[in-house]
């Protein structure tokens, strides 16, 4: 066997090889989804974030897009401009204002990528209840990880061998493929 300089390949569990395949096909339909909207990466963005938390000022989208100010006024002018948000007064302080995405975007968002949510939520009911059970098990820890590795990058460090969630940057040394 010729020597390269990458680690070995681990043999990696069918089940690890379809989450990265999922996480890529996650990408193919964010960019479909971007291409109905007319919408760039950035605003899809954060029309995604709006559409989680639907009332966000805008200091607070920014942060959330990892953006200044000023990119951010850009972005929500665009979106504005688009029909797919409005500005709207606080409720509370006159000084602020609100952000929303428009009924009748996420109604076409909604339409677009709920055939698929009602598939997958059909095929998650037909298990048995253990089973379920399982699945979500499965999936919260991909969250935790997930999060984890996340807050790793943008910390700048690694996680902690004593964390309650078993994700390891032993990931990050090889270029997993199917085997």
């Amino acid at each position: 066997m010729e020597h390269t300089g990458k680690p070995p390949m681990p043999q990696m569990h069918p089940a690890t090889l379809l989450i990265r395949q999922v996480l890529v096909l996650g990408e193919s339909i964010e960019y479909a989804v971007r291409r109905e909207m007319g919408l760039n990466e950035t605003d899809f963005q954060a029309m995604q974030h709006l559409m989680k938390d639907p009332a966000m000022s805008p200091g607070e989208l920014a942060a959330k897009l990892h953006l200044t100010a000023a990119a951010t006024t850009t972005v929500v002018d665009r979106l504005i401009a688009k029909g797919h948000v409005m500005r709207e007064p606080h409720p509370t302080d006159r000084r602020r204002w609100l952000i929303k995405p428009s009924d009748e975007s996420v109604r076409k968002t909604m339409a677009t990528i709920m055939p698929m949510i009602l598939k997958v939520d059909a095929k998650v009911r037909g298990y048995s209840e253990e089973s379920q059970e399982s699945i979500v098990d499965f999936f919260e820890n991909m969250v935790d990880y997930m999060n984890e590795r996340i807050d790793c990058l943008e910390q700048g460090r690694e996680p902690q061998a004593n964390s309650r969630k078993k994700a390891t940057a032993e990931g990050d040394k090889y270029n997993v493929q199917s085997q």
